[in-house]
């Protein structure tokens, strides 16, 4: 254990919390991690089986854990795509994690909040960028609100201290998580492949033509790691994406070369209307291949696209505040796209 400093990781086997509990590991951290149905493989860090949503399951379970310092919020209520997140439900989460937590832990030192961009409203029209961390809220119900109101209110006059991170469109090589948008990509120029179809971008050309931002998820742990440490960082929200602003008609013709598929132009599309006539090509790929034996529309999130590829204005993150603070870490996306179709390739994800 380093200094002393113990983490309780909510959500601890989604695509941030993993990543997280495996960097704090490896840094030395003792590391405990939180979730609904822990995974039968053996992790070097203990998983408990908790309901966030059950404010006496959390009592039960957690009241053990006097020697937290430090409180990762990674969970979120499921929810279908495209339908809205239960503010109500999202916020007792929190909150009955933290009832559970705070009395029982005799050194707590820090509170950090998961969030994202969706705090500023990207997804509802075009923002004036780079959109700074004490831009307006969205004008619309977001949990981000009620849960970081809960933890300003409740820190007020206490020893310990909060922060929030807000990342944008995440990228990673574990293929476990549906939604990831470069396994989303990867797999799309796949069956376009497998097809002898046009690798279509499918958005209008006013999105093709849009700056985008993304956020690799390994970095994106190191960076908690670090706003969670830092003291400079207390009581604040940090951007954190990889630092460039790519647009995706600038990206798509390196997706193009990779996969050795055919150009095709913008065309808005549904891609999870396409995942039914596509199942049988995706079977035959995956017994040609030697694949991970995972059905179509269980690999990727569809519906996930409709949101990725819908905005048509800029989304721009400003990463200043962290630059100044000491987190100068930066990715470049299409490299870092790239590596990852090398990943999943690797690990028999795609052919």
């Amino acid at each position: 254990m380093v200094n002393g400093r113990h983490a309780l990781i909510a959500g601890a086997t989604g695509i941030v919390g993993k990543r997280l509990a495996e960097r704090l590991h490896a840094s030395g951290w003792d590391v405990t991690g939180l979730c609904r149905r822990p995974p039968s493989a053996n992790l070097p860090y203990r998983l408990l089986a908790v309901d966030l949503t059950d404010a006496q399951d959390c009592r039960d379970k957690l009241t053990a854990l006097e020697t937290v310092t430090h409180v990762f919020y990674a969970a979120r209520y499921d929810h279908p795509e495209g339908t809205g997140e239960s503010v109500d439900v999202n916020a007792s989460m929190l909150v009955n994690l933290v009832d559970a937590v705070e009395p029982a832990a005799r050194n707590l030192q820090h509170v950090h909040l998961v969030h994202g961009t969706k705090y500023y409203g990207h997804m509802l029209g075009p923002l004036q960028v780079p959109i700074e961390e004490d831009a307006p809220r969205a004008a619309v119900p977001n949990f981000y609100f009620a849960q970081e109101d809960f933890v300003r209110e409740r820190q007020r006059g206490k020893r310990w201290t909060y922060t929030t991170s807000r990342p944008h469109t995440f990228c990673d090589p574990d293929a476990a998580e549906p939604r990831n948008a470069a396994l989303l990509i990867a797999v799309h120029a796949t069956l376009a492949r497998a097809l002898h179809e046009p690798f279509t971008y499918p958005g209008t050309d006013r999105s093709f033509h849009a700056r985008t931002q993304f956020t690799f998820v390994p970095m994106l742990a190191r960076a908690i790691e670090w706003i969670a440490s830092d003291g400079r960082c207390a009581n604040a929200s940090f951007n954190v994406v990889n630092g460039d602003s790519p647009r995706w008609s600038e990206l798509w013709p390196r997706f193009v070369e990779y996969f050795q598929v055919e150009p095709g132009d913008p065309r808005r599309m549904r891609l999870r209307d396409e995942v039914g006539r596509k199942e049988a090509v995706w079977q035959e790929l995956v017994n040609r291949h030697g694949l991970v034996p995972v059905p179509l529309s269980v690999r990727v999130l569809w519906p996930y696209a409709d949101y990725l590829f819908a905005p048509e204005w800029d989304i721009i993150s400003g990463v200043s505040k962290a630059r100044r603070h000491g987190f100068g870490e930066s990715v470049d996306s299409a490299r870092m796209f790239l590596d990852l179709f090398e990943s999943f390739r690797r690990d028999r994800i795609i052919p």
